[in-house]
């Protein structure tokens, strides 16, 4: 591993819990799914043939680069956005800026009228989804977290774009697995007032890092520093951020917390009682 990019194939395996429900989750939404399921780059240029305009949505993380890779392949001008949410980790700023140089990639940058910081402070931190749904303050009335809300899907809005080509797995959660039974593999989401196309929906985590290293593309530096997942550093909304987070960039961390004003991992003693007394 080096420079802006890496490589190296010890990437951060999914922890066992993920990994034990990737399977079911992809059969049942396999069995449920109400469209024709289409091979990934079948179902690229199915998107591009009946939406010519539609942009790959890329977060600079490992499943929408495949889709990214194999759209380029397609067509080399395909658009690109990435949202930016002013809170991605340093890591995926420098892949993204190596992937657009090498791969010329036509990209347009999205960003919120608003910060991950000031939703924080309106709302209160992301917590963990599924057991919040109803804290109206902390999330919206479908149980997503404000900060997504506003950073992600409002920016999309704003750009009136009719059409996004995804990397979204069903296999990372349960609301994905739900959405691709009911709706399909691709469909029109009336809140978001845009189609969506899932040409991954069904790969497992084990089949995407097949791809990297039969291809021998290059993944976001991240994925080697103890995270599973990419996205804003500073998310609260699932487990074991903390540790995550703590490993991986500790000064980042220490200040998030103190933000927060939460004691650090490092600050509780062994009965689970914080050693220092946090500031009003």
């Amino acid at each position: 591993m080096s420079g802006k990019v890496s490589f190296d194939e010890n990437v951060t395996p999914l922890p066992a819990n993920l990994a034990q429900t990737e399977l079911p989750r992809i059969n049942f939404a396999e069995r449920n799914c109400p469209t024709t399921i289409y091979e990934a780059r079948e179902l690229i240029e199915k998107a591009l043939k009946e939406q010519p305009e539609s942009p790959i949505s890329w977060s600079g993380g490992k499943c929408s680069t495949i889709v990214l890779h194999m759209a380029l392949q397609i067509n080399p001008d395909i658009p690109v956005i990435f949202n930016d949410t002013g809170v991605e980790f340093p890591e995926t700023y420098e892949f993204i800026d190596y992937v657009v140089d090498e791969w010329g990639v036509n990209l347009k940058k999205l960003r919120p009228e608003t910060t991950f910081w000031a939703c924080a402070k309106k709302y209160g931190f992301p917590q963990i989804r599924g057991r919040y749904q109803s804290t109206k303050r902390l999330h919206g009335k479908d149980g997503r977290p404000m900060c997504c809300q506003l950073l992600k899907e409002a920016p999309l809005l704003k750009a009136g774009i009719p059409s996004t080509i995804t990397g979204l797995r069903v296999a990372e959660s349960r609301a994905r697995v739900f959405g691709i039974a009911q709706r399909g593999q691709f469909y029109y989401a009336k809140t978001l007032k845009r189609w969506n196309w899932h040409p991954i929906a069904f790969w497992t985590e084990e089949r995407c890092w097949k791809y990297y290293h039969d291809l021998h593309i290059p993944h976001n530096k991240i994925y080697n520093m103890g995270h599973f997942r990419c996205g804003c550093w500073p998310c609260t909304g699932y487990l074991s951020w903390q540790k995550y987070l703590s490993e991986s960039h500790p000064a980042m961390y220490k200040a998030l917390m103190k933000i927060k004003g939460t004691p650090t991992l490092w600050e509780y003693d062994e009965g689970g009682c914080p050693l220092v007394e946090m500031e009003e």
